[in-house]
């Protein structure tokens, strides 16, 4: 079957059988369906809102124009149904996921195809092509490939591939396996799950292991993590926080109600509660309230043999293995110990031989601006946070205050920078 494009249909004239111009086409509307959505009506420029449509059964021509077998006073436009989707509104520019290829895409255009009589949604095209066709650019392109000996070809998906997450065309069916949909980056979920209401958010997080759910979580935005906890059950709720890490989860159940918060953290494995607890008894616009508790703390009685050990046991779990921070008995930040000399020193050497005893620090009562100032003063990926007593307590990493960054980066005023605390040789 030949491919119509959308975009050449829109803001075509539409005439009568009289030639009486009725508008433009502002949108075509189809039936819901997951194989074949077939055409049903036409929906114009001049009716605002759009709910008049035109039944497709009164077309006689698209080209030039579209032309209606009937003339004006004979049309009897009737309202969009429910189960009817408004091709434009509903996909143009929305993401959909390629169930075939499993990529996350951008629809810049629709193809659609004669039938029987009828005209059906065949494809979405996902290129540049789609995109230069709606701005009208695509004929000049052509032309100036065709100079260079290039081709401009389009990126088309059949429309069985396509999964339209969001908006009328919903709610996903899960007819992709939760093997192909585990293998969707969570970054691209993520973004996916912004448009999705409460029960496809649910279902989607339900379709996931709980570590893939915990991904996913994490990259998603504030008001959508705290939605997606309090749809879900409880304890499911419950499991995924605690394959996050515990900064990740303490932000998110700090946005919920205490109530709330206090009943999830009540059902997670004691050990990871008792983590978030303590990161949400600090302010969380603080340096500690940012910190991570995922970081390597070597004893200084270690030599760099034994820290090497300990540097293969601790890694899978830390957050940064590019600082290894030193500290004594009690717990007190002495040195930091960079990978490098650790890599070239000879097996029994003190780590207190090969630390530097020149420790950027940030007070945990400090703001979490003051830790974006550290980082990017001294060009660190990650400022430890220590209590008065210099105990270490965490670290705060440079992509936890990235929006603190960036909201700072047109007048940033770094405060009291200087606090290399230095540690007399002993």
């Amino acid at each position: 079957m030949t491919s119509l494009p959308f975009s050449r249909l829109l803001g075509r004239r539409v005439l009568d059988a009289s030639g009486f111009l009725l508008g433009r086409l502002a949108d075509l509307a189809a039936a819901n369906h997951p194989t074949h959505p077939r055409i049903v009506g036409l929906l114009l420029d001049v009716d605002r809102p759009r709910v008049a449509l035109i039944p497709w059964s009164a077309v006689s021509a698209l080209e030039p124009a579209i032309t209606l077998s009937t003339v004006r006073a004979a049309l009897h436009p009737r309202p969009l149904q429910p189960d009817e989707i408004p091709l434009r509104e509903a996909l143009l520019d929305k993401q959909v996921v390629d169930t075939h290829g499993l990529r996350v895409l951008k629809v810049n255009d629709l193809f659609l195809s004669r039938s029987n009589g009828e005209l059906v949604l065949t494809g979405v095209d996902v290129g540049a092509t789609g995109l230069l066709r709606r701005l009208g650019a695509e004929g000049p392109v052509r032309w100036l490939f065709g100079r260079l000996g290039r081709t401009l070809s389009d990126q088309a998906l059949p429309w069985t591939y396509v999964a339209a997450l969001g908006g009328p065309v919903t709610p996903l069916k899960l007819s992709i396996s939760r093997e192909r949909l585990q293998a969707i980056h969570p970054a691209d979920l993520a973004d996916l799950l912004e448009e999705m209401d409460r029960e496809e958010r649910v279902e989607v997080m339900s379709a996931l292991s709980h570590e893939d759910a915990a991904e996913v979580l994490e990259a998603a935005e504030p008001e959508v993590q705290t939605s997606i906890l309090r749809s879900l059950p409880a304890d499911r709720a419950s499991d995924i926080l605690e394959e996050m890490a515990p900064d990740e989860a303490a932000d998110v159940l700090g946005e919920l109600p205490e109530e709330t918060a206090t009943d999830l953290i009540v059902r997670m494995e004691p050990e990871a509660g008792a983590e978030v607890s303590k990161l949400l008894a600090y302010p969380p616009d603080s340096a500690a309230g940012r910190m991570t508790l995922n970081y390597i703390a070597i004893s200084e009685t270690f030599t760099a043999e034994q820290t090497i050990a300990k540097l293969r046991e601790l890694a899978p779990d830390a957050e940064t293995i590019y600082y290894l921070y030193v500290v004594d008995a009690p717990g007190r930040l002495i040195g930091v110990l960079s990978l490098r000399a650790l890599l070239i020193a000879s097996p029994q050497t003190p780590v207190t031989d090969l630390m530097s005893r020149e420790v950027i620090v940030v007070r945990a009562d400090e703001s979490d601006e003051a830790a974006a100032a550290l980082l990017m003063k001294y060009d660190l990926l990650a400022v430890p946070v220590v209590d008065a007593d210099d105990h270490l307590l965490g670290i705060v990493l440079v992509d936890d205050v990235m929006d603190v960054l960036a909201e700072r980066l047109g007048g940033l005023r770094p405060g009291r920078l200087d606090r290399i605390r230095r540690v007399p040789r002993g």
